[in-house]
């Protein structure tokens, strides 16, 4: 197993370390950070077996859109018209288990289920994340398939 496969203890910690920084002070925007690399990838990990860096080629998940630019540019670098996009935003994501242990409820089991239920990653083109921009780019829908239906993505 992955040394950086994180634990539902570890994710715990990381909580509480979010809410000692806000008590000490400092804003969410940056008391939160951590815990949203934290629980990307736990997610991961968890729906991927893995725990790497984002790169396109990773998901399987890519947009009708990219899939036609692909072909026609295929030696254009993917950083030229395409990104990967967490269908939950990231600090959205967080917010959520956040949320959760604030309660008392994290668990292992609520956590996956979590993971299984709003993270969701696909790639988009650069065209598709201006719409996701106009519809709020930190908006937090049901489900990742509800926030790209609302920007008209399609796969």
């Amino acid at each position: 197993m992955s040394r950086n496969a994180l634990s539902i203890e570890q994710i715990k910690l990381a909580c509480r370390h979010v809410d000692e920084l806000i008590e000490a002070g400092f804003s969410e925007n940056f008391a939160i950070r951590s815990l949203e690399i934290y629980t990307n990838y736990y997610a991961k990990h968890r729906l991927m077996g893995r725990v790497a860096p984002d790169y396109a080629d990773q998901y399987e998940h890519w947009s009708r859109a990219v899939r036609k630019a692909k072909i026609a540019n295929p030696n254009l670098a993917y950083g030229r018209y395409l990104r990967v996009e967490h269908g939950t935003p990231r600090r959205q994501f967080a917010r959520l288990v956040l949320e959760s242990y604030r309660k008392g409820k994290l668990t292992e089991r609520s956590l996956n289920d979590l993971c299984r239920k709003r993270w969701k990653v696909a790639v988009i083109t650069h065209e598709e994340d201006a719409r996701l921009s106009k519809i709020g780019r930190s908006s937090l829908f049901n489900t990742p398939d509800d926030r790209w239906a609302a920007a008209k993505i399609e796969f």
